[in-house]
């Protein structure tokens, strides 16, 4: 540990010698013939074709290079355009004028920029996919899953171990079923993508319940009065799945006017097997069991967006979305249990789960100057259905001369959810030193459940009223932010302020009213010249609200003798993130910190109050949380054709599931390894290694599990790829043990995500016309459909 510091210092010590040379900042702009701003350019600095420095333009086209004084040769670059080279002389605040690109009748090809890959500004990572050529051949998920900081566990998504992160693609965000999400990012291509910005610790101008991160895709500029869009077909085959995953999108830009259609499916099945062993302390007792469940999905949606410009300054975009989830599920188990004899129970559970949604977004946004500052009216509306059945028998035979005894029941849910949103948002640019955005918001969201829990008496169905159940509830929240973000020197910083009230009644015990005031800060010094070392301070404060379904008292059956509920008690949870960071050399990254929550909503494991022998996973609140947290992301690129990527997270978390209950701590580790090797004739092998440590929350613990990926893609020229990959190729199943008063509970389940599967993928992409930047609508109640 001593000679790793000694290493960062002396790192540290060089690279303020090595930038003791005086740099002058000169800054330019780009633009196209008509005049228009050019942004996400790549400008280069060249002495001796040996580049010196580089960077991208803004979105106004501006950029602003640092150098020593002298003569060098500017490159301008980007797709879709002539190159443009020009001799220039850099001085103390030198200004090199405007810059203009002229459109290129063909695609530039071939061209390898060395511009810096990642860099971290005073609250983010930004990755600069555009200027890395190892990124070619590679997918949205897969850039994604090599950021720093990222850690991606299936189809969940989390930063520096942090879940909940939330992905918004060119400021929208993708409000999708984690499978969707998914095979969404898996539909990106390097090519269409500028950059990717990893946001730890989310500002105040997002909703205070965004505490998982933030992850930013810019796609890059398209085609200008033209047609652009993609076909895809993925299909996964094992012993557990046989799916499909169709998918299309369409983007067409005339004159003023922006239309953006796409649609997907996922159509398939899947299937998942357990063993449960359960021993109970008193009448020694002992549980053994054996369960499949086989799922059918037809799943689906579409969406239409429209953005029109009535001039420069301001523009209208509207957007409407559907969604179709259908999912048949039959589950066949068979339980022994021991009481000196053995009573053997056989259960078919035959059920359904349906939803159907639909969204509604606007936007105005007028730009107010030539700096950037804008000012918007976001409004949105989300609505869906869901309609849960169960049919289950159960056949329970006891030792004989007993006889067998038959049970029937079925139970029927249907829920409602709303999300209505406004919110105003102004974003003001002074200079490139400050800024400041400041907005207001009001959401209203409104849940209604009805279940209707019955049983078979004789011929006829009687209404259980201990587990039926309607609950009603309806929530306001208001908010206010500022933000203000000043760039001084060496230093850079973002801070802000949010305030929400929050206001909750209904049915059912609801009830809630409460303000709260949530900071945040970033602070960044540079401790070389040109910022490739450099030192961050984070400080957050945010809310987790409990999601609609973990309100949902409603009780699904997984096994004979095991079911999950949901809790309308839930309190939201508070927590307070603090970290530091380390750059080293632009890419190197070491961060540090702590996370303390109050209120944790997570779940546990306890016997039924009125049958012991029935387990139930419950949702609760713990009383408190602390995490201790280090993680390190290494890049390496030993050869041009090799590119290999590093990262580790550490934990340290300490929980107290009850309020006066003694604090229990435990150890995580999360590791990951993944290599390119870049092969002629556009052939790409990638090789991806996760390791995954004990993890306990409450009462239970999952055991260790690793992962083992390979894929290999052809690429036909730009319009066709080809993709062949197997996934979890080490086949681990998932063990998970539970303990508590009067019970320990042992299961090993062999679920989709964790069982080896092959996958293949094609895709085609087509386009027509001249280079342009696909718009899309911008949300303002993003973070409030999450919770559906």
């Amino acid at each position: 540990m001593k000679k790793l510091i000694t290493l960062i210092v002396m790192l540290v010590f060089v690279a303020g010698e090595l930038s003791a040379a005086r740099l002058c900042p000169s800054k330019g702009r780009v633009m196209d013939e008509r005049g228009g701003a050019v942004e996400y350019a790549t400008v280069v600095l060249l002495r001796d074709s040996a580049q010196v420095t580089g960077t991208a333009t803004d979105a106004e086209g501006r950029f602003t290079l640092k150098a020593p004084a002298g003569d060098y040769t500017l490159r301008i670059q980007y797709l879709g355009y002539d190159p443009l080279t020009r001799q220039v002389h850099v001085a103390a605040e030198s200004d090199l004028g405007d810059f203009v690109l002229r459109s290129s009748a063909t695609q530039i090809e071939g061209v390898v920029v060395k511009a810096r890959i990642v860099r971290r500004e005073a609250d983010r990572f930004v990755v600069d996919v555009a200027n890395a050529p190892a990124a070619a051949g590679r997918d949205g998920a897969e850039l994604l899953e090599r950021a720093p900081g990222v850690w991606m566990d299936g189809e969940k998504i989390s930063i520096n171990g942090k879940g909940g992160t939330k992905v918004f693609v060119n400021d929208r965000e993708l409000r999708m079923e984690p499978a969707q999400l998914m095979a969404y990012l898996r539909s990106l291509r390097a090519e269409e993508i500028q950059r990717i910005e990893i946001v730890p610790t989310a500002g105040a101008d997002h909703d205070a319940d965004a505490a998982g991160g933030i992850v930013l895709i810019t796609l890059r500029k398209r085609r200008e009065d033209g047609l652009q869009g993609s076909l895809s077909l993925r299909t996964e085959q094992s012993g557990l799945i046989h799916r499909y995953g169709p998918g299309g999108n369409v983007s067409i830009h005339s004159g003023r006017l922006d239309l953006n259609v796409s649609a997907w499916g996922q159509l398939g099945s899947s299937e998942m097997d357990s063993q449960e062993e359960t021993s109970y302390t008193a009448g020694r007792k002992r549980l053994s069991a054996a369960s499949s469940m086989n799922d059918d999905d037809y799943n689906g949606g579409a969406t239409l967006g429209a953005v029109y410009e009535f001039d420069g300054r301001n523009s209208l975009g509207a957007e409407f979305s559907y969604l179709h989830l259908n999912t048949q599920t039959t589950t066949g188990t068979s339980t022994d249990m021991t009481s000196g004899s053995v009573t053997n129970t056989a259960s078919r559970y035959a059920g359904g789960n349906a939803a159907n949604g639909y969204e509604g977004t606007f936007n105005y946004v007028r730009k107010i100057d030539t700096l950037g500052s804008t000012f918007k009216v976001l409004g949105d509306y989300a609505h869906r259905n869901t309609s849960l059945r169960n049919d289950n028998r159960s056949r329970i035979a006891p030792p004989a001369p007993a006889p067998a005894v038959d049970s029937l029941y079925r139970d029927r849910t249907r829920s409602s959810y709303d999300v209505a949103a406004l919110t105003l948002a102004l974003d003001k640019r002074f200079s490139k030193r400050w800024r400041l955005r400041t907005g207001i918001k009001y959401t209203r969201n409104e849940m209604r459940n009805d279940a209707r829990y019955e049983y078979l008496r004789g011929e006829a169905w009687t209404r259980n009223e201990a587990q039926s159940f309607e609950i009603n509830y309806t929530e306001h929240i208001a908010a206010a932010y500022g933000v203000v973000t000043a760039s001084l020197g060496r230093w850079s910083a973002v801070a802000g302020l949010r305030g929400e009230y929050t206001h909750t009644y209904g049915r059912g015990d609801v009830g809630q009213d409460y303000f709260s005031l949530f900071p945040n800060a970033n602070l960044s010094c540079r401790l070389s010249e040109d910022g490739a070392y450099s030192l961050v301070a984070q400080y957050a404060r945010t809310i987790e609200r409990p999601r609609f379904w973990t309100l949902t008292p409603q009780r699904m059956q997984i096994s004979d003798y095991t079911y999950q509920t949901g809790n309308p008690l839930l309190d939201p949870a508070y927590k307070q993130d603090v970290s530091l960071t380390l750059v080293l050399a632009h890419k190197y990254t070491l961060t540090g910190g702590v996370i303390l929550q109050r209120d944790e909503i997570n779940q546990t494991t306890a016997a039924d109050a009125d049958n012991p022998d029935m387990l139930g996973i419950l949702w609760v609140n713990y009383d408190d949380t602390k995490t201790w947290y280090a993680a390190a992301n290494l890049p390496i690129q030993p050869t041009e054709w090799l590119q290999i990527n590093m990262g580790a997270n550490y934990m340290r978390r300490g929980q107290r599931v009850e309020q006066h209950a003694p604090e229990t701590f435990q150890h995580i580790l999360l590791a990951n390894v993944s290599a390119t090797i870049e092969l002629p004739a556009n052939f790409y092998v990638d090789l991806s290694y996760r390791y995954q440590s004990r993890m306990t929350f409450g009462n239970a613990t999952v055991e260790p599990m690793q992962f083992l990926n390979a894929e290999v893609k052809k690429r036909f020229g730009r319009r066709f790829t080809l993709s062949f990959s197997a996934r979890s190729l080490l086949d681990e199943g998932q063990e998970i043990t539970a303990q508590g008063d009067g019970f320990v509970r042992r299961v090993i389940t062999r679920q989709p995500w964790c069982a080896r599967s092959y996958q293949i993928g094609i895709t085609c992409n087509f386009k027509s016309g001249k280079a342009f930047r696909k718009k899309s609508v911008e949300a303002g109640a993003s973070e409030d459909k999450g919770r559906m």
